[in-house]
């Protein structure tokens, strides 16, 4: 289901909204999926509202990777501050809603973000005067900061090493230039519409697809593209904000993060050498028991708990993909022996 933005006059100069959309090629299209957040949503696209373009050509896909009626209604409800469009993939998981949306976009630059982000006024105009400084780049990634709830903060200091990983912050200490494609994250992202002509897609065996999932829904084509050779730049000043909610401030929140993380660093590279046990390496059982004997060590020491408790669920999520990566192959093997 495609729901179409409306033509406007020739004087409609609506806040967001390009006066010369109508006068020229695509310039950008903007794509997110979503599933079942409207709330979060709306803030997000309340933030797009005051997006600053000066004569950018642009559109925005939704992509509801549900079919929520009350989702339908509140993107409609943009139609008239908002270029956008609301679609509809019923085939869970965000890859596959963001292939649908791939295939309907006519921008030059494809950028991609997440129903979770606030945008920066510039965020736009800043990705789209970067990727013409950078003619011969195809891949362009911004700074992502956190917002957190009034009053809160997070469990642990942004100092650690999982920190950016577990709330999606990018502000690598670098001004604008290349960096390898994989530190290019989802939420702050654009791709020329030529990668996709290509043939290039994501994944929709990862990403988001429920409960438990694979991280990595982006960082799985990127590392692709830069095995291909492409190259990618970090444009630190297009800026989005990642809204925190409350329940990732717990600590049961961050160990199912780093469950999922460790399953995403299992699959997306290749099977180390090693001496394996019941499919997964077995280095990786012996670490997982000495990881568990010091969370009971440091059982006071919260910081310290905290730390291993992390590195315990890494672990865990490495050895759970590993055997199901043993599994895949094997269905596999006798599909094609079949």
């Amino acid at each position: 289901m495609i729901a179409f933005l409306p033509a406007r006059g020739a004087g409609d100069t609506s806040p967001g909204i390009s006066t010369r959309y109508e006068d020229c090629c695509m310039n950008i299209t903007v794509m997110l999926a979503t599933y079942k957040r409207n709330e979060i949503l709306s803030r997000t696209l309340d933030s797009f509202c005051d997006i600053i373009t000066d004569g950018l050509s642009w559109e925005i896909f939704v992509v509801d990777n549900h079919g929520d009626p009350k989702t339908e209604q509140l993107v409609l409800g943009f139609t008239n501050r908002l270029p956008i469009r609301y679609l509809v993939e019923k085939k869970r998981g965000k890859n596959n809603a963001l292939n649908k949306a791939v295939k309907l976009a006519t921008g030059d630059l494809f950028v991609f973000t997440d129903d979770d982000v606030i945008a920066d006024h510039h965020w736009l105009l800043e990705m789209w005067d970067g990727s013409a400084r950078w003619p011969d780049v195809s891949v362009f990634g911004g700074r992502i900061l956190p917002q957190y709830p009034p009053g809160t903060k997070s469990p642990i200091s942004e100092a650690h090493k999982f920190f950016k990983g577990a709330y999606v912050v990018v502000n690598w200490d670098t001004g604008e230039g290349h960096c390898p494609p994989h530190k290019v994250w989802g939420p702050n992202m654009a791709i020329r519409s030529t990668v996709f002509l290509e043939g290039w897609q994501f994944n929709p065996d990862i990403g988001p697809n429920g409960d438990n999932y694979i991280m990595g829904s982006e960082t799985e084509l990127l590392m692709k593209l830069e095995e291909s050779g492409m190259n990618a730049v970090f444009l630190p000043n297009a800026l989005v904000y990642h809204q925190i909610r409350r329940e990732q401030l717990e600590v049961a929140w961050l160990y199912g993060r780093a469950f999922r993380y460790g399953r995403s660093m299992a699959q997306l590279y290749e099977l180390p050498k090693a001496i394996y046990w019941f499919n997964a390496p077995r280095y990786l059982f012996r670490k997982l028991f000495e990881t568990a004997i010091r969370r009971i060590i440091y059982c006071y020491d919260y910081d310290k708990r905290i730390d291993l408790g992390i590195n315990y669920w890494i672990l865990k999520g490495n050895i759970y993909q590993y055997r199901q990566r043993a599994k895949q192959e094997c269905l596999d093997a006798g599909e094609r022996t079949g």
